[in-house]
């Protein structure tokens, strides 16, 4: 399994746009064959820092999400709208257990 994170800060101004765009970015890599899961999640105790967190059956899934037309806008929109990135981190899981 591939998890992929990231940590983007929106200006209070940008919020809105911000929120919009990635939901239809989270809507469609929901959909797409080799996703498990997909999120972006603002933190509570700093409103406007929003956290990414994906997990993908693989790489060859992550290469194909990040091939599709709208994977490559919302990189566009993210970078126009934040004001930080920590930029995208991919792990790549061994193995997984639940507690």
């Amino acid at each position: 399994m591939i998890l992929i994170t990231g940590t983007v800060e929106v200006a209070e101004a940008s919020r809105a746009a911000f929120i919009a765009a990635v939901a239809r970015h989270v809507t469609l890599s929901r959909e797409e064959a080799g996703c498990i899961s997909h999120g972006c999640f603002e933190d509570v105790m700093a409103p406007g820092a929003f956290v990414f967190v994906e997990r993908w059956r693989d790489m060859a899934a992550v290469q194909a999400h990040f091939a599709e037309d709208y994977s490559q806008e919302i990189v566009g929109l993210i970078r126009a709208l934040s004001v930080r990135s920590s930029g995208v981190e991919i792990h790549e899981v061994a193995s997984t257990r639940v507690v």
